[in-house]
């Protein structure tokens, strides 16, 4: 492998929401500039099967791709140019969810202001907020009823390596407990999962540019909101004349 990467520029591209395996691997990629995954993988001390892994993890990322070539595929790296493009897309995602965030909060207010006292209200923090909230989810919802997603919030970031898992055990619980749930996907916001994967996992999926910034999830008698940004957090709120008001935007939403 070539000269060790210096401690500075691994905690910055691990801010811009690369892994440690990832850095390796792209690291790699730009010293050979082109070369199969096992040849990238070996140069980064990976293994080859985490190689096809992190390929992956980095094609959706659009930091890799195949070169094709008469003389078979490769794999080139994209140019470190990319990265300032990658965290402008992600200075305008916070920028827009700085813009919505007092609006956000004075909807919030609204609704604790007119909740009653028993209103129960919890709060997660990291991966915690998708896999307690999803659990929750999953555990309270009985067979044949609903659970309404918008989704907005790139969870690969926070749930890699489990994020496909992640999504296997939702497809397994809601086959087998006959949970109805209806997606409907932000256009405007990066999501890990291709339209082809969407379909796998979602029954029921429409795509909207609507703007979301956050995931709202709306089950049982609860809603939960689950926040992007430098710390994942989330929030559950059970209230059942809330969820009702949530359910009721979700299907204007829907059949719009």
């Amino acid at each position: 492998s070539g000269k060790p990467l210096n401690e500075k520029l691994r905690k910055d591209l691990s801010k811009l929401g690369f892994t440690e395996s990832e850095i390796k691997f792209y690291v790699a990629g730009l010293e050979l500039g082109l070369g199969t995954i096992p040849q990238i993988a070996s140069r980064a001390g990976l293994s080859r099967m985490s190689g096809y892994t992190i390929f992956k993890t980095l094609r959706q990322k659009g930091m890799a791709d195949i070169d094709v070539r008469k003389y078979g595929q490769k794999v080139k790296v994209a140019k470190p140019a990319k990265l300032l493009s990658m965290y402008e897309e992600r200075r305008r995602n916070l920028d827009t969810l700085g813009k919505n965030l007092p609006a956000l909060v004075g909807e919030l207010n609204i609704i604790f202001a007119s909740v009653p006292e028993d209103m129960e209200i919890h709060y997660f923090r990291g991966k915690e907020a998708i896999i307690k909230i999803w659990n929750e989810s999953w555990t309270n919802t009985k067979k044949g009823d609903e659970i309404l997603w918008i989704s907005a919030v790139d969870y690969f970031p926070s749930l890699n390596p489990h994020f496909y898992e992640f999504y296997d055990e939702m497809k397994n619980v809601c086959n087998e407990k006959g949970i109805n749930m209806k997606v409907i996907t932000e256009k405007t916001a990066q999501i890990a999962l291709t339209a082809k994967e969407r379909e796998k996992y979602f029954n029921e999926v429409k795509t909207k540019g609507l703007g979301q910034t956050m995931d709202t999830v709306i089950y049982e008698d609860t809603v939960a909101f689950i926040f992007p940004g430098t710390e994942l957090f989330g929030l559950t709120i059970r209230s059942e004349e809330l969820a009702n008001n949530q359910s009721r935007s979700f299907y204007k939403l829907w059949n719009m």
